[in-house]
């Protein structure tokens, strides 16, 4: 990795990864619950810290209680990680829709169309109407959007082919259109959803900030990652040739407040970037040039950090929490 302080022309690491998403919410039992039973979610049992947090991953390893896996077999990373806040009056008041910066929704990505086709069908039949949020055709994915208990924005999304999305020089193109659910279904009419597939990951993270020039300084000049579209009111980075793997919007308005980053409601507490494993000369060069662009770096270490080689944050101009993850 080529670092230079003064080169606005720095690109992060080619192979970067959304990790994975940390979630603060009202109600543990009830959003598990959720997970499991919507999304297909499996609890990694031998993670999970007393009754305040809960690890969610995808692999389904041979387990006989069929919502738990084991992590005896091969080493299985989580994709969602819920936290439990400690606040009454916060869970009294979780459904006041919240002007400030933070998660506008978190995309679970999909390996195969006919996993969303199946995951639609489930959904029609076991979702209550109230978590829903509506379809899309991106023309570079196909979307399913929902909503938890707490309102954090889900996207359950399927790419195309790389070679099919239009590109215009660094430019993606992407659009909002109606999902063909008759096409979809289509493509996979029998399958039926029982969890996530082994290899779904997190696709991208989606924010609500509260003005996109500051944050496009930050996510394109300061992070290194390229400026692949925009929409209105929105702007979408991404690592190497990749649509997004973040979008920021002002869809909440350019006067909302920092991120909350206290336990004391539900929302995104922080997602985490996955590199490749550095070495440690490499490590603190990544420190030493946000540092010198005035990002403040962030060493603490939470139990949930122990199963990482290395890893530390930062904050983005909405205070906006960001994990950078090295395993």
């Amino acid at each position: 990795m080529n670092i230079n302080d003064n080169n606005n022309s720095f690109a992060i690491n080619t192979s970067l990864k959304i990790d994975h998403v940390h979630l603060r919410v009202s109600n543990l039992k009830e959003s598990v619950n959720f997970y499991q039973s919507i999304l297909g979610f499996k609890v990694l049992k031998d993670k999970s810290i007393a009754n305040t947090t809960v690890f969610l991953a995808s692999s389904a390893v041979n387990n006989t209680n069929t919502n738990t896996i084991s992590e005896n077999k091969e080493k299985i990373l989580p994709l969602l990680v819920l936290n439990q806040i400690d606040n009454d009056d916060a869970i009294l008041n979780h459904k006041i829709v919240r002007k400030e910066s933070g998660l506008y929704h978190f995309a679970i990505l999909l390996p195969e169309r006919k996993n969303l086709a199946s995951f639609l069908r489930h959904m029609q039949k076991n979702l209550d109407p109230q978590f829903y949020e509506g379809m899309a055709d991106h023309v570079v994915s196909e979307s399913i959007y929902l909503h938890d208990p707490d309102y954090n924005g889900i996207e359950v999304y399927r790419d195309r082919l790389p070679w099919q999305w239009k590109w215009n020089q660094d430019k993606v193109y992407m659009v909002t259109e109606p999902l063909d659910v008759k096409d979809l279904f289509i493509q996979n009419p029998d399958e039926k959803w029982t969890e996530l597939p082994s290899d779904t990951s997190i696709g991208h993270v989606h924010l609500h900030v509260s003005n996109l020039n500051r944050s496009k300084q930050f996510y394109q000049n300061m992070l290194g990652l390229n400026y692949t579209a925009s929409y209105p009111g929105a702007y979408f980075f991404a690592a190497s040739h990749y649509h997004h793997h973040v979008a920021t919007n002002t869809w909440m308005g350019t006067n909302i407040l920092p991120a909350n980053n206290s336990n004391n409601k539900p929302g995104l507490d922080h997602y985490a970037i996955r590199l490749p494993y550095f070495k440690e000369e490499e490590i603190r060069e990544l420190k030493n040039r946000l540092k010198n662009m005035g990002i403040y770096i962030d060493k603490t270490i939470n139990k949930s950090d122990m199963q990482y080689t290395s890893s530390f944050y930062i904050y983005d101009p909405d205070r906006i929490k960001i994990q950078f993850l090295f395993h």
